[in-house]
């Protein structure tokens, strides 16, 4: 009877094993809009939906790692999670992360808020010199701002609190995505309180899923590439990222 139990036990373990090998990991951090929670607690947004349809022509489950953009980020590096989407492109990450090709979308504005009372203007790179930047930790700005060691930056774990920062007095202004800068500026909590400077920054590196190198989905790059290019040449991505009007690059 003992051998028959776990005869069974084995024959369970095997055939739930390839399912569980096939599944993708999606390490989520919320993007607003482009990757946000409803309210009911469900993953949703464009770049969502692309992930989502990405696993479904792929034949795999997809399980949703929810995490802050460092943690995701060091999910991936430790093969805990197999692939993110919209996650900017540094040298050190390209280490643990494979950007694949083709893009989904490119170009990315970068915009700054100040205090409504704060008369100061940031109209010039060089007006930021003197001043305090709220930032979020973990994020890849502009090639130049990132590596301008002037720049005074004050970090925070996520953009929602860089604003409270900055309504406290506690930074000057900060940076962040048009997009999503813009919906939190105009929310109940800051409107009253923040207004956008005439300072832009363009970003105009490419946009790209990466995968782990660490994956265990790693040896299926070129299926999971050929993919994406896929839904990109039938317009499934296009269609998609209409939900959020445009592609952006979050870090």
């Amino acid at each position: 009877m003992k051998r028959l139990i776990a005869l069974l036990l084995c024959c369970l373990t095997l055939t739930s094993a390839p399912a569980a090998a096939h599944e993708l990991v999606f390490a989520y951090n919320v993007f607003e809009p482009w990757k946000r929670v409803d309210a009911q607690g469900r993953p949703v947004g464009p770049y969502t939906e692309i992930v989502r349809e990405l696993a479904r022509r792929l034949g795999m489950p997809l399980r949703f790692f929810q995490c802050p953009l460092s943690r995701c980020l060091a999910a991936m590096q430790a093969g805990k999670a197999d692939l993110m989407i919209g996650v900017q492109y540094s040298a050190e990450r390209a280490r643990y992360l494979d950007y694949l090709e083709p893009p989904f979308a490119s170009g990315n504005r970068l915009v700054l808020y100040q205090r409504r009372d704060d008369g100061r203007g940031v109209a010039r790179y060089a007006d930021l010199l003197p001043l305090t930047v709220g930032v979020v930790q973990g994020v890849r700005y502009h090639p130049r701002f990132d590596a301008d060691f002037r720049i005074r930056r004050d970090t925070a774990p996520t953009m929602e609190s860089s604003f409270r920062k900055l309504v406290a007095g506690r930074v000057d202004v900060l940076i962040g995505n048009e997009q999503q800068s813009g919906l939190l500026a105009a929310s109940p909590e800051f409107a009253a309180s923040v207004r956008r400077v005439p300072l832009t920054l363009d970003d105009t590196r490419p946009n790209r899923l990466a995968l782990a190198r660490t994956s265990p989905r790693y040896p299926e790059r070129a299926r999971i590439a050929r993919t994406l290019r896929a839904m990109l040449a039938d317009g499934s991505v296009a269609r998609l990222l209409a939900g959020g009007k445009k592609g952006a690059d979050e870090r």
